[in-house]
């Protein structure tokens, strides 16, 4: 069922929100929306928050943040949620990074990694200031939140584990990417540079050391096989890693696994497989919902395509 759209009669929680800000704000529940002036990194470019919070639910329920594609529809990611939540007792959180303020693709689905030096403004630092002021304002007491990005949001997801591997987020999941900024450690010599591989950025070994034996959960559809999609990177450093997302998504893992063995680390990615469903999020959203709240069997992951 279609969760209704935000109506004026909803509260709208907060005109904006500063981080070190101390309130003993009551946790609304039902459906709102808040700016997020990130005071902590970049406090010019606001950001739309959506957050669902179910009935039963208090400030021990767990955060589910969950990253928008390339349409920047917050809402939409949160109302594809609302249901899970309500039968699984968490809270939906979807910033949603918007035109006016990250006008250009790279200021999202790159976090600003490209035209910004500084770590703390970069769009990868927001899931985590944003995590504190929650636990801030509304007295949050997970001590981590748990992240979900599709298409897009896969994009965000998977650099931000590589940029900001001292993230808070677990499970953290990258579903359907549609191009990816490989490890430049072990494989091979390349003409590419970032951001389509970590040659060039600022994903040090350190960093790629810590990303590779943090676990991350890359989620691939089996049916995500269009060479055509509108929507798809098609520049030549992106087809350099394959002729569509789930080419791309085997690539990667690969390449990350070859580096993780180079650089003498533990390897603790998973790859899980949604079978027989296309770049469709809210199909893989219920496949990363069984995965996170429903402990499905081991068998779910690593299980190679149908053919």
């Amino acid at each position: 069922m279609k969760f209704p759209r935000l109506c004026p009669t909803i509260t709208v929680v907060a005109a904006m929100l500063m981080i070190g800000q101390v309130s003993a704000t009551p946790l609304p529940h039902d459906k709102s929306r808040f700016e997020f002036i990130d005071s902590r990194g970049d406090p010019t470019r606001p950001v739309t928050v959506w957050m669902f919070v179910p009935e039963g639910c208090d400030e021990k329920c767990p955060l589910q943040f969950v990253m928008h594609g390339v349409k920047r529809n917050g809402e939409d990611y949160l109302d594809n949620w609302v249901e899970f939540a309500k039968t699984r007792k968490f809270i939906v959180v979807a910033p949603e990074f918007t035109r006016k303020y990250f006008p250009n693709d790279d200021d999202y689905s790159l976090g600003r990694s490209t035209t910004e030096a500084d770590p703390a403004k970069w769009a990868f630092a927001v899931p985590e200031h944003l995590f504190d002021e929650l636990k801030s304002r509304y007295g949050f007491t997970a001590d981590h939140y748990r992240l979900f990005g599709h298409s897009a949001g896969g994009q965000f997801v998977h650099r931000l584990h590589l940029f900001n591997p001292g993230h808070r987020a677990d499970p953290i999941i990258a579903a359907n990417p549609g191009w990816y900024t490989m490890p430049e450690w072990g494989i091979g010599p390349t003409q590419f540079k970032f951001p389509y591989n970590t040659i060039g950025s600022r994903v040090d070994v350190a960093r790629a050391k810590a990303a590779l034996q943090k676990p991350f959960v890359l989620m691939l559809g089996t049916s995500d096989t269009n060479p055509d999609d509108a929507v798809l990177n098609k520049s030549a450093g992106a087809n350099d890693q394959g002729r569509y997302r789930l080419e791309r998504g085997e690539k990667f893992f690969a390449a990350a696994k070859l580096a993780a063995k180079n650089l003498g680390v533990e390897f603790k990615w998973n790859k899980v497989y949604g079978q027989n469903i296309g770049h469709e999020n809210e199909r893989m959203a219920a496949v990363a919902v069984r995965m996170m709240y429903d402990a499905p069997p081991d068998n779910s992951r690593d299980k190679a395509p149908e053919k």
